[in-house]
């Protein structure tokens, strides 16, 4: 049986071999991190660059979290929790097409301003894209110009708020997706109009009576049901 002290000393090179390789692993990942964090004041701030160890460790230990390819509603404001009150940032936007989960939407277009405030981040702005739509008259499809304001306070610190849309995570990286899906689906009028006048389906021959008038005559109607044909002609 060999002794106790045979034991131990075959086992130091390894140990210290793992120490040195841990050391090594978390100073190169501070550096990184704080070269992510000069970078971000000096490019656009929706690049994925981690600005903090968690973030870099999520995108590089197996099993981490894989990043979209440049998803330009998710926004890296890590960098303004680190600075004092009153520090602001504009984000703009100009995207020919964007997909948000159901939503599709065209000619994206406006600016957010975030500002650090002691609760976390303050963002108002204004936003405005186009969405294809069916007209509830004619049933034609058409492009309607939605715009929407963008008027919220996301936090830090999660239990001050009980929606987990208005956190900031501890990534730092804050994606839009969800709260203006919403805020553009409430943009959405109840009843979609090709145009204010759209003149709707001819009721005889179905035809859309924007694009030609129909010369046929009109057929004769119930006179118990004149008035439901002048509420739908008002309508």
């Amino acid at each position: 049986m060999p002794p106790d002290g045979y034991s131990n000393s075959t086992q130091s090179p390894i140990a210290g071999l793992l120490q040195y390789i841990t050391a090594t692993y978390v100073c190169f990942s501070m550096v990184l991190c704080t070269l992510c964090l000069v970078l971000v004041f000096l490019l656009d701030q929706r690049f994925q660059l981690c600005y903090n160890r968690l973030y870099f460790l999520e995108i590089l230990l197996p099993g981490g979290v894989q990043l979209k390819m440049h998803d330009p509603l998710r926004l890296n404001v890590g960098f303004m929790l680190h600075q004092g009150v009153g520090f602001s940032r504009n984000f703009d936007f100009d995207i020919p097409n964007l997909t948000i989960e159901d939503l599709l939407l065209s000619s994206f277009w406006g600016s957010i301003n975030f500002t650090r405030t002691a609760q976390g981040l303050y963002a108002k702005g204004k936003l405005r894209a186009s969405t294809r739509l069916q007209c509830v008259r004619c049933l034609e499809e058409y492009d309607q110009e939605l715009t929407t304001e963008v008027d919220e306070l996301f936090v830090h610190n999660p239990s001050k708020t009980s929606d987990p849309q208005l956190v900031v995570p501890a990534t730092g990286i804050l994606d839009l997706n969800p709260i203006l899906r919403e805020f553009f689906l409430l943009a959405i009028p109840m009843r979609p109009l090709c145009q204010s006048d759209c003149k709707a389906l001819c009721p005889i021959c179905g035809s859309d009576l924007n694009q030609s008038a129909c010369d046929h005559p009109e057929a004769d109607i119930d006179p118990r049901l004149a008035v439901l044909k002048s509420f739908l002609t008002e309508q």
